[in-house]
């Protein structure tokens, strides 16, 4: 689930990607693939730090993520009988654009019948206005300290 889904160039969104085990059983080898919308980069140190937060439970831990161009690919090792994890992590929009999320889905890897799937949310960049004392790049400009000539 996305905090918004209108944002400009360079804004941040967040995203909670919550996991919940319905079984009556521990799941082992988990599989998350969380789509990651064109237009955006996802910040991965959220996933670094949720990975070293969970390194000493016995289930929920996150052994390792990859990245593609369309996916985050997380793998837990287990996620007990009826245990929910929310995973909170940020995208940074990169150019305008209107598009669709990709579908976004989790499994066990060793049981892929086993699954839930996210349908798309659309999302929406649009191009960053450039304000008075604002470059290009967001950030504020610098003005030299030589004088105005005037012209008489």
């Amino acid at each position: 689930m996305y905090d918004r889904s209108r944002l400009s160039q360079g804004d941040l969104a967040s995203a909670t990607a919550t996991i919940k085990n319905h079984l009556s059983k521990t799941a082992k080898m988990v599989m998350v693939d969380l789509g990651i919308p064109p237009g955006f980069e996802l910040l991965t140190e959220d996933f670094d730090d949720y990975r070293n937060k969970s390194a000493g439970r016995k289930s929920g831990r996150l052994e390792k993520f990859n990245l593609t161009a369309t996916q985050a690919i997380l793998y837990f090792d287990s996620i007990g009988a009826g245990e929910t994890i929310a995973l909170r992590y940020r995208l940074r929009a990169k150019y305008p654009i209107r598009t669709r999320t990709f579908q976004s889905r989790v499994y066990e890897y060793y049981d892929p019948e086993v699954k839930s799937v996210v349908r798309p949310v659309e999302m929406e960049i649009r191009k960053r206005r450039v304000t008075k004392g604002e470059g290009r790049d967001g950030h504020n400009e610098t003005t030299s300290a030589k004088p105005l000539k005037e012209k008489l």
